[in-house]
């Protein structure tokens, strides 16, 4: 029963629609013979995807089944055409390779560039360790040769390298 309502109302709701269709047109562009009704109606078709009832022109048809015709000046012109679109697609492909390859290399350069960063970082704090482990050495040297005899301090120091000798006497106390 559900099936057989259903068909009814499929029969009676697309004449409705295309009725309905019809009525909402300005009365000037209503189809006036069966020709143009199939034209309107095979175009409203067309429109909203439903192939069955889609209407295409004869002439088209016909334009589509005829092989052109063409000139040997037109063949060269299309050949030409070809083969520049072809050169063309050749182009984009090889520029996209290439914008693919600056990519990566782009981005190997970032990360060489990061990690010279944090080597620099790296030598920058063994440079500050090392200046403090001197200066603490140092620290130390003067305290040694403060507690030694005047004498035995001064001919030791006097073995040592001059600018090793300079810091150490600067940094004493009489």
């Amino acid at each position: 029963m559900f099936l057989y309502s259903y068909r009814i109302s499929l029969r009676l709701m697309l004449p409705l629609l295309l009725g309905s269709i019809l009525m909402a047109r300005p009365a000037y562009s209503i189809p006036t013979t069966l020709k143009e009704g199939q034209q309107l109606i095979g175009k409203i078709c067309a429109d909203y995807g439903i192939e069955f009832c889609a209407y295409v022109p004869q002439e088209d048809k016909a334009d589509a089944k005829k092989p052109l015709k063409l000139t040997a000046t037109e063949r060269q012109i299309l050949t030409r055409l070809v083969e520049q679109q072809e050169a063309l697609e050749r182009r984009g492909r090889d520029l996209d390779r290439r914008e693919t390859q600056l990519q990566a290399l782009q981005e190997d350069v970032q990360r060489q560039i990061v990690q010279l960063e944090r080597i620099q970082l790296d030598i920058e704090q063994s440079i500050e360790t090392k200046k403090a482990q001197d200066i603490e050495q140092l620290e130390k040297a003067v305290s040694f040769y403060t507690r030694m005899d005047p004498a035995a301090a001064a001919l030791s120091i006097a073995n040592l390298d001059q600018k090793t000798a300079v810091n150490i006497l600067m940094r004493m106390k009489d």
